[in-house]
């Protein structure tokens, strides 16, 4: 399993920041890099540019990628390759010396096609390339290249074995053997025959990948070795001229597999390697989301570390672009919650519940306020309409006392509220279902049709009584004679 998020334990890193070593999943670091300046997503905390380590971070051990590898290979840009490699093969029967030519040519399309490969992969991008994307002019370089690397081995070999003689040449030769994949790996990345050909450069690679590189020795080996077991199964059944283009094909073929194992153990190393990652990405935010996301994003992070001016800066910041954002105004009340800011939440708290309401949030209106309540006491709310709003959210959710607090004796405090009528149906109902005081609510009801005759309540008013008429009846009934 991946590194996880600092501040989402559940989430896995996608970013990183190589200065305060913070990882950052992309709730923490929201949008495309295209919503960053120059495409440089950088840490809230410390102002360093981060580092993608997406891909690196999700990839899975070596050893249980094998289905992949064998896949991978079998891409629409891997078969086109190994099918010039068929036809060429076929194409130099008969040709004399420009056979030669010909399998130069192949030999340099099929090397810089697997440098592809493992450059690819190493960096995270899952996708085969085309045959196309290996056309880039460099294919007579490596081969070049590929060929200095054989001579240097093949010239330190004579000198060994002239110097030290034929054991220490054997020897010499299985060291070439075993860092043969660490070669090739430096190779494609590094584009540099000197790299590819200095023991302590390969020695060092071998030390970042540990033990899973023998392990990737080990496969590379056999499946290398896979043409030589497949070809004589099939070598009597088929005609002679398919001989060689199947050896061709086949040959390729396993060529891919093995590179996909070596890109893709450099994958699972990315960071130490120090190869440059393909950018796991999310979507584009269009500008006035990605600036809701990143100030929610960037305020919680701030929150965590005790930056708490900080974190108010950032949403109030953004809150005077989008003021009916509901999750903003959430973050911003909680934030005063958390930091104990006892005269914001006083002058501010009455406000932002009243925002909730008027965004058609009543809810969270009652939940901030039973927030407050059980941390800083009951907020002082002057306004009866709020009160009586948020009193029936309170009751919705079964907050009978809070809610009984908010209406009680409004007739007293504000005898000119326009809405006594309803706020007083639901104290009726607070009473009766919150505290089962039927008494209480026959005498809000008998209030509301007497005080009220017009009220648009009445229909209601009638229900209830008609229900507590009922209740009543039934517990007189089953009373004994």
């Amino acid at each position: 399993m991946g590194n996880a998020c600092h501040y989402h334990s559940n989430a896995d890193a996608i970013w990183q920041c190589s200065g305060c070593s913070k990882e950052y999943c992309g709730d923490c670091v929201p949008g495309s890099v295209d919503n960053y300046y120059r495409s440089t997503p950088k840490c809230i905390l410390c102002n360093n540019r981060l580092q993608n380590v997406g891909a690196s971070n999700k990839a899975r051990p070596f050893w249980q990628m094998a289905p992949f590898y064998f896949r991978y290979a079998l891409n629409a840009g891997p078969l086109t390759v190994s099918a010039i490699c068929a036809v060429a093969a076929l194409a130099i029967t008969g040709m004399g010396i420009l056979s030669i030519f010909i399998l130069v040519a192949m030999l340099a399309v099929v090397l810089r096609y697997n440098l592809l490969v493992i450059e690819k992969l190493a960096s995270g991008d899952l996708q085969a390339p085309t045959f196309g994307d290996a056309q880039d002019g460099r294919s007579a370089a490596v081969f070049a290249r590929v060929i200095g690397m054989i001579l240097v081995a093949g010239g330190g070999g004579a000198l060994i074995a002239t110097t030290f003689g034929v054991g220490a040449a054997q020897v010499y030769s299985i060291v070439l053997s075993l860092l043969g994949p660490a070669a090739m790996i430096v190779l494609a990345l590094e584009h540099s025959m000197r790299a590819a050909v200095n023991p302590l450069k390969l020695l060092h690679f071998t030390l970042i990948i540990g033990w899973p590189y023998w392990l990737l020795w080990l496969s590379t080996s056999a499946v290398s070795a896979a043409p030589t077991v497949i070809l004589p199964v099939v070598a009597d059944k088929l005609p002679v001229w398919m001989l060689l283009p199947l050896l061709a094909f086949v040959t390729s073929y396993f060529s891919i597999v093995t590179s996909a194992m070596m890109g893709y153990i450099c994958l699972t190393r990315q960071q130490k390697l120090g190869v440059a990652s393909q950018v796991d990405d999310e979507e584009f935010l269009e500008e006035r989301e990605f600036e809701r996301r990143k100030a929610l994003a960037d305020s919680s992070i701030f929150l965590r570390e005790g930056r708490h001016e900080e974190a108010r800066k950032t949403l109030v910041g953004v809150l005077r672009q989008q003021p009916n954002d509901v999750a903003l105004n959430e973050r911003y009340y909680r934030l005063l919650l958390a930091t104990d800011d006892k005269k914001a939440l006083r002058e501010l708290g009455p406000h932002l519940l009243e925002r909730f309401i008027s965004m058609n949030q009543p809810h969270k209106a009652a939940e901030l306020y039973m927030a407050t309540a059980q941390s800083h006491g009951t907020p002082a709310i002057d306004k009866s309409l709020l009160r009586h709003q948020i009193a029936e959210a309170l009751y919705h959710q079964r907050q009978f006392k809070p809610a009984l607090a908010l209406v009680n004796n409004l007739h007293k405090e504000d005898p000119h509220y326009t809405r006594l009528d309803s706020a007083y149906l639901l104290l009726a109902k607070i009473y009766m279902d919150g505290f089962n005081r039927t008494d209480n609510s026959r005498k809000l009801l008998a209030f509301v049709r007497n005080k009220f005759p017009k009220s648009a309540v009445l229909g209601e008013v009638e229900q209830l009584e008609s229900i507590l008429a009922a209740e009543q009846q039934n517990k007189k009934s089953s009373q004994p004679a």
